[in-house]
């Protein structure tokens, strides 16, 4: 277990074994992290009215299919012990990825949505003292 935090251990080009009880804990995990983002991206699809709400549900589902995804091909790779691709450093990189992605849909949902939100608020208030514009009347023939 102390091996886990040396950097030598994750710093290596040789793919870690990822068989038993926490190879398939990971792949089960990256499985279900797929299939919530193809889940929640139906789910946020469908008649939402607030498109912000929308917004933020297609970036989650975006996240979580990408994710899962990357996860699954990187799962495959060290089940195949390939050198490059499947070795132990991809790990802890996806996971900072993932991390550094959580931060800007975080970032977007509490400064950018409601600046967002006042903006749309503040030009409804100054279209009620606009014109409006002239509909054109249709010819008919």
């Amino acid at each position: 277990m102390s091996s886990l935090f040396l950097p030598s251990y994750w710093l290596t080009m040789s793919a870690p074994e990822v068989d038993g009880l926490i190879g398939t804990i990971i792949l089960v995990l990256f499985v279900v992290l797929f299939v919530l983002g193809i889940v929640g991206r139906i789910v946020a699809s469908r008649k939402e009215e607030d498109r912000y709400k929308r917004e933020v549900g297609n970036r989650i589902s975006t996240l979580l299919v990408t994710m899962g995804f990357l996860g699954i091909v990187l799962f495959f790779f060290s089940f195949e012990q390939i050198e490059l691709f499947g070795a132990r450093f991809w790990y802890p990189t996806w996971v900072i990825g993932m991390l550094v992605w959580v931060h800007f849909i975080v970032r977007y949902v509490r400064r950018d949505i409601p600046a967002k939100k006042m903006r749309s608020q503040l030009l409804k208030e100054k279209a009620k003292y606009l014109p409006k514009a002239k509909q054109k009347k249709k010819r008919r023939r």
